[in-house]
């Protein structure tokens, strides 16, 4: 399935809700009404947004919208937006869409994961290539080995994790032989580690 935008994943969230108390699809009129529009075009962008994506499906009946996605073993998991400094934050204005992710990936408090777009090449031999979604559990700390975000004087980056007695490598791996470890000594900060790559091309 692919991403929805904020305002798909709102709609999304009230058919789901609705279906689960009513036992039956709202109306485009109902939709209409719960979210103030002016017309039902809004409605019925978000209705074939949510079609096209896989969400749902449309039937000719009046109530004929049917969920498709299995909500006991998904949970949607925002992409988040690089915000000022580089650094993902959480929150609404930086989340550009989510994904439906298999529950048994995420262990712990599910509002502690995110996804990243990847950018570059530097991490190309590890499977992560340019544009690819990158699973994140968000935690400060990781072991040596562990694909991490990092962030370096403000500026977030996917390396291997490397400690020394001194210092600490962030290792790149690629076929790009101009990427070289960055080796730090301060202003480092661990923002999470990589849990799993969603290839987009």
């Amino acid at each position: 399935m692919n991403p929805l935008t904020p305002k798909d994943q709102t709609v999304l969230t009230f058919l789901r809700e609705y279906i689960r108390t009513n036992n039956e699809s709202p109306t485009l009129e109902e939709i209409k009404s719960q979210f103030g529009y002016k017309s039902l075009t809004s409605v019925q962008r978000s209705i074939v947004a949510l079609e096209d994506a896989g969400y749902i499906i449309r039937t000719p009946q009046k109530r004929g919208i049917q969920l498709v996605e299995t909500t006991e073993t998904t949970f949607n998991v925002p992409i988040v937006g690089a915000a000022a400094c580089g650094r993902p934050i959480l929150a609404v204005e930086n989340v550009q869409g989510y994904v439906p992710t298999d529950i048994s990936l995420l262990h712990g408090n599910k509002s502690n994961y995110f996804y990243l777009e990847a950018q570059g090449d530097s991490m190309n031999l590890a499977g992560i290539d340019d544009g690819d979604l990158v699973l994140i559990k968000s935690q400060p700390f990781a072991d040596n080995g562990e694909k991490v975000v990092a962030l370096i004087d403000d500026s977030a980056t996917i390396k291997v994790l490397q400690r020394g007695e001194d210092y600490v490598a962030l290792v790149p791996k690629s076929r790009n032989t101009n990427h070289k470890p960055i080796i730090l000594r301060e202003d480092f900060s661990i923002q999470g580690k990589v849990i799993k790559v969603i290839k987009i091309n």
